[in-house]
């Protein structure tokens, strides 16, 4: 049965288990399990298992599946270009601080970099854009 199709046939004050919640939003048991402890869809706990409201889990399903699909943060790479070519080499510890960042963000942005070819790191742990060799048409006789 599909989950529209279960919509339809429970009412709104209907006691679920999890595992039945997550059938009738499309999720899996422990996603509504985690949903409940963090309090984002409100149970009660009876002997060995969660019970929710349909009502309440329904309002919650259309919730989360709009958080579910935001877009991710872009990665700031075109900042750490720039403030390469104005220090002229960092580490991903000074890239961190300068941009008011995680440094493991800061090196996630470097390596970025480096798998597209425009920086790369020194053996002492600073970082460097590479060259952009530009050929002028002249070639090599």
């Amino acid at each position: 049965m599909s989950c529209l199709a279960a919509q339809e046939l429970v009412s709104d004050d209907t006691m679920l288990t999890t595992t039945q919640a997550g059938k009738l939003v499309g999720r899996t048991g422990d996603a509504v399990r985690m949903a409940i402890l963090t309090g984002a869809l409100p149970g009660h706990r009876q002997r060995d298992h969660w019970l929710v409201r349909a009502g309440d889990v329904l309002a919650w399903g259309a919730r989360a599946r709009k958080l579910h699909w935001r877009r991710l943060p872009v990665p700031r790479t075109d900042e750490v270009v720039t403030l390469l070519q104005e220090y002229g080499t960092a580490s991903a510890e000074e890239v961190a601080r300068l941009l008011q960042v995680h440094v493991g963000n800061a090196r996630k942005y470097l390596a970025i970099l480096g798998l597209e070819g425009r920086a790369e790191r020194r053996p002492d742990g600073q970082w460097v854009l590479r060259e952009q060799r530009r050929d002028n048409g002249k070639g090599a006789a």
